[in-house]
């Protein structure tokens, strides 16, 4: 598979440290394969949404919410194997779009726990906001990062307020575990992308291990969350 006859990924030629197998059908195979991570995540999520259903707080009382986010992770994980399978436009956006797939999945999630939102309108809002930006990186793709941290430190804000305005009791440990994780991804995606540590034949690199620790990172927010104690559930509808 010859992807050079598609338009290329804005990073294109020097997007990583992995060298690209020019004229092979997956172009960076450590790249591609580690999203698998947030592939299996997701599948974890989706076939386990049937446990421990109760009224505690949102993402426990039905079982579209761990659906829905396990969907957003397989998105995620597929595109961006297609992403660096291909280092195609395309891939670059679904890539990204997975991205915002997960991290939208919590800001508008924290809306729901503040109250400002009900929840029959959460999977609206939930998929008007990520067409919205889906749309904006097609249009602006030098955006696409700055528009995913925004989003990560947006759902930290909220975070911050909600536990002010409201205190409950959570298990922090996941917190802990989920900013340790990508904090440790990010600094791993630093050395790759400037390539201070790079290794472009290896069987492992900098990127790669991006893949793994924000998926640890993905799944420990989301039982962050889960752990939540006495949340009010009102308007709660089994649709």
């Amino acid at each position: 598979m010859d992807w050079r006859q598609y338009p290329h990924a804005t990073c294109w030629p020097d997007c990583w440290c992995e060298a690209p197998r020019l004229g092979a059908f997956i172009l960076e195979p450590v790249n591609s394969w580690t999203n698998l991570a947030f592939v299996f995540a997701g599948i974890y999520f989706i076939l386990t949404s049937r446990n421990n259903l109760s009224q505690t707080n949102y993402l426990t009382t039905h079982q579209r919410y761990p659906r829905t986010y396990g969907g957003a992770l397989i998105f995620l994980g597929l595109g961006s194997f297609f992403y660096h399978a291909s280092q195609t436009f395309v891939g670059q956006w679904f890539d990204v779009f997975g991205m915002y797939l997960v991290s939208v999945y919590f800001v508008v999630y924290n809306f729901l726990r503040l109250g400002v939102l009900k929840e029959y309108f959460f999977l609206k809002t939930y998929f008007l906001a990520c067409v919205a930006l889906g749309l904006i990186i097609i249009f602006f793709p030098d955006l696409r990062r700055w528009l995913f941290g925004a989003s990560i430190v947006l759902i930290l804000f909220q975070l911050f307020y909600i536990n002010r305005l409201r205190p409950r009791k959570l298990d922090v440990i996941y917190l802990f575990i989920s900013i340790l994780s990508y904090a440790t991804g990010q600094i791993f995606w630093l050395l790759d992308k400037y390539k201070i540590w790079c290794w472009p034949h290896g069987l492992i690199n900098g990127h790669g291990l991006w893949h793994i620790f924000t998926g640890i990172s993905a799944v420990s927010i989301f039982f962050y969350f889960k752990s939540e104690e006495a949340i009010s559930i009102e308007n709660h509808s089994g649709t």
